[in-house]
């Protein structure tokens, strides 16, 4: 087992159809927190991004990359830190994938 640090984003397994990298504890709280307050989050900041660590909220942003350098700046891993556009959340079964066939 390595002790390394897992990666912030993980990739997607093409013969598994699954991730091969665990989601680091830090983003998956950060996911929960941003899943629970994204019904005032669209009625507030509708198409801005904005910046979890964990439960707490660090701030809004108009780009990605503004938010990310936030985080830097302020000392936070890249598996610390997670970056959302506020738009509403496509459900799984409503995506439908075609081969291009």
């Amino acid at each position: 087992m390595s002790a390394e640090t897992p990666r912030a984003t993980a990739q997607y397994d093409e013969e598994t159809g699954g991730r091969d990298d665990p989601v680091p504890p830090m983003i998956a709280r950060s996911l929960e927190a941003f899943r629970r307050d994204l019904p005032a989050l669209l009625e507030t900041h509708y198409r801005q991004w904005v910046v979890y660590h964990g439960e707490e909220q660090l701030g809004f942003g108009r780009t990605e990359t503004e938010l990310h350098q936030k985080c830097l700046r302020r000392g936070l891993k890249r598996d610390e830190f997670l970056v959302c556009s506020i738009e509403p959340e496509i459900p799984d079964d409503e995506i439908s994938w075609s081969s291009g066939v």
